[in-house]
C-alpha cells in the first residue's frame, strides 16, 4: 500500500486524540489511570473512554471512542467507533465500528471479529482470523528503519506522534509519583514569568560551563553523567508543569480525577505543534523550555514555602 504511512499517521492522530479527552462523569465517558477497566456484558458507556498504565476488557458496549495506553485491549462487545491501543495489544473477537490503530503492538482479530473501518500498527502486525472481516484497509509499519526516500516525511510524523505519546506518559506518571509538587509548580507557574524565563536562560547558558568545571578533576568527570541526567530531568519537570498550566488555561476547570491528565495532554500537544511552526514556534518553544526550567528551580521543585507564624 503506497499510503500505508499517512494511513497510520491519521488514524494515530485521529483515535488518540479523540479518545484521550474524556474524564469520568456519570455515563458520558471513562478515564481510568493505573487501574484495570472492564465493561461487563449488557453494560454501556455512552461516550468516549481513555485507560492509562491499565488493561481493558469489553464485553458490553462502548457508544463512542476508545483508547489504552501501556496495557492491552481485549474487544468481545461492540465499539461504536474507533479504537486505539499504545504499548500492548488490541485482541478483537466483537464488533468494532471503526479504525483500529496499535503502537507497539499487534491487533488480534478473532473469527469473529468486525471491524467496519481501517486496521494499521507500528511495530507491530495485523494477525487476523479466517472468520474475521475487516472492511477497509490494513497497513504495518514494522519497523522503523531502512525507510526509502520517499518515505521519510510519513515516517517523521509517525515518530513526531510516537514522541508525543510517550512523552505525555512519562508526564503523567509525574501526576502519579508527585502530584502535590506538580500542581503547586501549575499554579505558580502564571506569576513571575520574567524572573522564571531569566533563571531558566542562565542555567542553559551555564550548562557548558558546568560541565567543564567537571571535568577538570577525576571526581568532577565520574558526576559530568549524573549532572546532565539531573539537568534535562529538571526541564523535563519544569516543561511538564509548564504543560499543566496551558491546558488549564485552555480547557477552563474540569471536574472528575482525570482533569489532570486532560490539562496535561491539551498543553503537550499545544508545545507539541511550536517546532513545525517556522521562526515563531521555536522562538515560543525555546522561551516556555526556559520558563519551565526556571520554574523547577525557583520553586525548589515545586516544594512550597514555609509559612511563617
Amino acid at each position: 500500500m503506497k499510503n500505508k504511512y499517512l494511513l497510520v499517521t491519521l488514524l494515530i492522530l485521529t483515535v488518540l486524540l479523540t479518545a484521550a479527552f474524556s474524564v469520568r462523569d456519570g455515563s458520558s465517558g471513562t478515564f481510568t489511570m493505573g487501574q484495570n477497566l472492564k465493561v461487563e456484558e449488557g453494560e454501556e458507556i455512552n461516550g468516549d473512554a481513555a485507560v492509562l498504565f491499565g488493561n481493558a476488557t469489553i464485553d458490553g458496549v462502548v457508544d463512542g471512542q476508545f483508547a489504552v495506553i501501556f496495557g492491552n485491549a481485549d474487544i468481545y462487545g461492540t465499539i461504536d467507533g474507533n479504537l486505539a491501543v499504545i504499548f500492548g495489544n488490541a485482541t478483537i473477537d466483537g464488533k468494532v465500528d471503526g479504525d483500529v490503530a496499535a503502537i507497539f503492538g499487534d491487533v488480534i482479530a478473532g473469527d469473529n471479529a468486525v471491524i467496519g473501518g481501517n486496521v494499521a500498527t507500528v511495530a507491530g502486525q495485523v494477525k487476523r482470523a479466517d472468520g474475521s472481516v475487516i472492511k477497509g484497509e490494513i497497513a504495518s509499519v514494522h519497523g522503523l528503519f531502512r525507510p526509502s526516500r520517499a518515505e521519510w516525511l510519513p515516517l517523521m510524523a509517525i515518530s513526531s506522534i510516537i514522541g508525543l505519546i510517550v512523552f505525555y506518559g512519562l508526564s503523567a506518571l509525574l501526576l502519579v509519583l508527585i502530584p502535590d509538587r506538580m500542581n503547586y509548580m501549575a499554579e505558580s507557574a502564571p506569576f513571575k514569568i520574567w524572573r522564571r524565563f531569566g533563571i531558566g536562560i542562565a542555567a542553559y547558558l551555564m550548562f557548558i560551563p558546568a560541565i567543564i568545571a567537571l571535568a577538570i578533576t577525576i571526581i568532577g568527570m565520574l558526576l559530568i553523567p549524573i549532572f546532565i541526567a539531573g539537568f534535562f530531568l529538571t526541564a523535563f519537570i519544569g516543561m511538564a508543569a509548564l504543560k499543566l498550566t496551558i491546558g488549564r488555561r485552555i480547557t477552563g476547570r474540569l471536574e472528575g480525577r482525570g482533569a489532570p491528565y486532560i490539562y496535561l495532554l491539551v498543553g503537550s500537544i499545544l508545545i507539541f505543534v511550536l517546532p513545525f511552526i517556522p521562526v515563531l514556534g521555536w522562538l515560543v518553544y525555546v522561551f516556555a523550555a526556559s520558563v519551565g526550567l526556571g520554574l523547577v528551580l525557583d520553586t525548589r521543585f515545586g516544594k512550597p514555602k514555609a509559612r511563617t507564624a
